[in-house]
């Protein structure tokens, strides 16, 4: 009669006994690659969210000044030019056909540090239209900078082709305030 022994989960090798699994020092080899992979892919993410959002101030800066030479072109047509002087000033979210979702409104006194990062508001005081720039890192506090945007009146640049000076026409424009922050 044949008797079944169990295995013990040890192994012999050369006569000494070996047990399958990770050392200590193979363990914390692991437990540090992963650690590694982790770090970079976190940087990778917050690179990839500021992008996102550079984008995505870029493109509603890029309809605002879209709405407002439609607005322009509509003064022009109906032969309103008179009126452009007093496009300068105005909050731009009023000429989109849907103001973005992270559109707060306008606010005669705002307070900044009370409102959220990554949104937009038309303060009236300064008549100036205001993005929350979220920047920070992912495990501190987080600061804000403040992208404004005006809607100015300019002069268009007299060309030689063009009527004299005198008879310029000015153009109404959006423009940053301030440095880019590598907006354009």
């Amino acid at each position: 009669m044949m008797i079944a022994r169990r295995s013990s989960g040890k192994r012999s090798v050369g006569g000494r006994a070996w047990r399958r699994g990770f050392t200590l020092f193979e363990f914390a080899i692991a437990v540090s690659v992963i650690a590694v992979l982790a770090a970079v892919l976190l940087s990778r993410l917050v690179a990839y969210q500021q992008e996102a959002e550079r984008i995505a101030v870029q493109q509603t800066v890029g309809a605002l000044r879209a709405g407002l030479r439609m607005k322009t072109l509509e003064l022009y047509l109906a032969d309103r030019q008179n009126q452009l002087p007093a496009l300068a000033g105005q909050n731009p979210m009023q000429w989109l056909a849907e103001t973005p979702l992270n559109y707060l409104g306008e606010y005669a006194a705002a307070e900044i540090e009370n409102l959220p990062q990554s949104h937009w508001f038309f303060d009236r005081s300064n008549a100036e239209l205001i993005y929350i720039l979220k920047r920070g890192n992912t495990f501190g506090a987080s600061r804000s900078e403040l992208l404004q945007f005006k809607v100015s009146l300019q002069q268009a640049p007299a060309s030689a082709a063009g009527p004299p000076a005198s008879m310029a026409v000015p153009e109404v424009v959006l423009v940053r305030i301030g440095g880019t922050g590598g907006l354009k």
